[in-house]
């Protein structure tokens, strides 16, 4: 009956576990990982397998540490004297070292990129395959061989993507299509976490307040990907430096548009978005590229940017910025940077 229970429960835990893979950021990922690990430790008990169950609840910490905090790094590094110890009292085989490894590649994997958390996935699950086989955990193992198998396809799917990366190209047009915003609006809930979506009504509006404030990216004719750059009020872009808080709900009257008759303009990075498949440096220098030439063309209309902000939400948007030369100004929530661009 213990044998049957630890099944379930294993099988309970994979689900969330290949869930994770699927989140819209590392936090997200991070989260759901948390909730598989309550269940994998409660396996592991049931069965016996005691590193097995050391390095699951010491992952559950230190995920719940990633959570917490924007100190990753320093959290990843602290645990490699505490890997050793669990290694030394556990069972004194080398198969009982297996977990730790596997544990200490995913550990690594979480600090570089939500990429990286996916090519660490199929090394360290290969390693948890061979250990689970050990024991018997025949639900436990065949979830470790499926989340292998997905990965390897998300991999795969994302070279498909990877190998177009010449095909990209972007497009700053002041008039798009209703359809366009819903493709763009689309592309914001894969992409962000609800709280940082705007409806299309609202996206809409804002859109007509000020037309010239978008950068497509796109392969062949879809659109996989945009910029947006909001021309506010100087008293809206301080109060953003300000704010301790996210404040990206606008009023209409925060956009102005541009004319000759103001000598500096401050500009907003709202959001840069494209989907994961396509991220790599090539579309990144494509996306630099882009933004610089759009600052470039509003400053020959003799337009002044003084100033640009942006609150970077992921590692991507970070990426991108800090390509740009911008600065980090302060952390609002452990996923969510303000930075700062003085011209």
């Amino acid at each position: 009956m213990i044998f049957i229970i630890a099944q379930i429960v294993a099988l309970i835990a994979w689900i969330f576990f290949l869930i994770s893979y699927f989140g819209k950021n590392v936090n997200k990922v991070i989260i759901l990982q948390v909730i598989s690990d309550i269940f994998y430790c409660i396996n592991y008990l049931l069965l016996g397998a005691i590193s097995g169950l050391f390095v699951t609840i010491f992952d559950l910490i230190k995920e719940i540490g990633y959570y917490k905090t924007d100190k990753d790094k320093y959290i990843f590094y602290f645990t490699i004297p505490i890997y050793i110890l669990i290694a030394f009292y556990s069972e004194k085989s080398f198969l009982m070292i297996i977990p730790i490894i596997a544990s200490i590649i995913d550990g690594y994997a979480v600090i570089k990129s939500k990429k990286a958390i996916v090519i660490g996935a199929v090394v360290s699950n290969f390693l948890w395959l061979i250990y689970d086989l050990f024991y018997l955990d025949y639900i436990v193992a065949g979830t470790d061989l499926t989340v292998i198998i997905v990965n390897i396809g998300i991999l795969l799917y994302g070279y498909s993507k990877f190998i177009r990366r010449d095909y990209i190209y972007t497009l700053n047009r002041k008039n798009i299509s209703l359809t366009t915003l819903k493709r763009i609006c689309s592309l914001d809930k894969d992409y962000y976490d609800k709280v940082y979506c705007w409806n299309l009504d609202y996206m809409t509006n804002l859109y007509k307040k000020e037309k010239d404030s978008y950068i497509l990216i796109k392969d062949k004719n879809t659109i996989i990907g945009y910029v947006n750059l909001l021309n506010i009020k100087k008293d809206v872009y301080d109060k953003m430096l300000e704010s301790d808080t996210l404040y990206d709900n606008f009023n209409l009257d925060d956009i102005i548009n541009y004319s000759n008759s103001r000598v500096n303009y401050y500009l907003n990075l709202n959001s840069i978005v494209l989907k994961n498949e396509y991220q790599n440096k090539n579309s990144s220098m494509k996306i630099k590229n882009a933004i610089i030439k759009y600052i470039n063309k509003e400053e020959k209309k003799g337009y002044k940017i003084k100033e640009i902000n942006s609150y970077a939400v992921n590692d991507y948007e970070v990426e991108i910025l800090e390509r740009l030369g911008f600065e980090k100004v302060k952390n609002i929530t452990n996923e969510c940077f303000l930075y700062r661009l003085v011209r």
